[in-house]
């Protein structure tokens, strides 16, 4: 199987330029081994991921993705709704609200301390559940951090104050965050064909004390033209585990497409939404296809 190790090497070493080519290689050569980072490697590396696609409406495609990842099996937060922004100030402190702070509706984003504007999409807490990137940090201490200080870091810890696991559920809760497992790659593998501009991250999935992951943020999509999915079919090994995987998405149907479609509120912040059932239904054929190939 092809293995862009050559590119990988030459993008470490323009991103870190201190660093020597023996040692970008081997980091080139680690990332390539990690299964969650080859499904997602079209978004995260890809020449293109900045060209000019056309964006799905946000609050849509939150809807659809939710209909479709629980389709798959998959977690996603239980309660959400669209609201104004003189709502949203009236909420709990056990809501996050996501608005574009330009007053349009185009991207979506989760800015504490800064007052709503326009639309607003609030999706309450999940309960006993908190983020990846919160258990591994703070629980676990796995994850060293990221450097500097992120307000939404702080804000983020405050939603998990009262989040107190047992030892027991601790180690429950690793073995679910394995990002070689089959719950992390399930949902590496639904943002991809979601065409979800945000891959997985230790931030935008949750883990319950059970151990079930729950994927959120799923508002960032883009319309592509299919060249990512035979770009990703391409690096696959079909004998591996991972395409076993990707077999989830092929079981979906267009029923499965339409009814997730179905979900999306007929609101004014959601717009038109007829071209998003014809793309994923297209869309679907086209994974199905790969999947099916030898």
């Amino acid at each position: 199987m092809h293995s862009p190790i050559n590119e990988l090497t030459g993008r470490l070493l323009k991103k870190f330029p201190g660093i020597s080519l023996e040692n970008a290689k081997v980091q080139a050569e680690e990332l390539w081994a990690m299964p969650s980072f080859r499904i997602s490697y079209v978004w995260t590396v890809s020449p293109n991921r900045y060209r000019s696609y056309e964006r799905l409406n946000p609050f849509a495609a939150e809807y659809f993705a939710q209909g479709v990842l629980r389709r798959l099996g998959i977690g996603t937060a239980s309660e959400q709704f669209i609201c104004t922004a003189e709502q949203a100030c009236a909420l709990s402190g056990d809501f996050v609200v996501k608005f574009d702070p330009n007053g349009c509706t185009r991207n979506l984003s989760w800015n504490p301390g800064t007052i709503p504007t326009g639309w607003c999409l609030a999706s309450r807490l999940v309960p006993d559940a908190a983020s990846l990137f919160f258990v591994a940090r703070r629980l676990s201490k796995t994850h060293p951090g990221r450097g500097g200080h992120d307000d939404r870091d702080e804000h983020a810890g405050r939603f998990y104050a009262n989040f107190n696991p047992t030892p027991a559920e601790i180690e429950q809760m690793k073995l679910a965050m394995a990002t070689d497992g089959v719950q992390y790659l399930s949902i590496a593998a639904a943002r991809v064909f979601l065409g979800s501009t945000c891959t997985p991250h230790f931030g935008n999935i949750l883990v319950t004390k059970s151990g079930k992951l729950i994927s959120i943020d799923h508002t960032n999509a883009e319309f592509g033209d299919g060249e990512e999915l035979k770009q990703m079919f391409h690096f696959i090994d079909r004998d591996s585990e991972l395409c076993k995987i990707l077999g989830g998405v092929a079981s979906l149907t267009e029923d499965d497409i339409l009814a997730s479609a179905a979900k999306i509120p007929r609101h004014p912040a959601c717009g038109s939404t007829g071209k998003l059932h014809d793309y994923f239904c297209q869309r679907l054929r086209l994974w199905k296809e790969l999947y099916a190939r030898p």
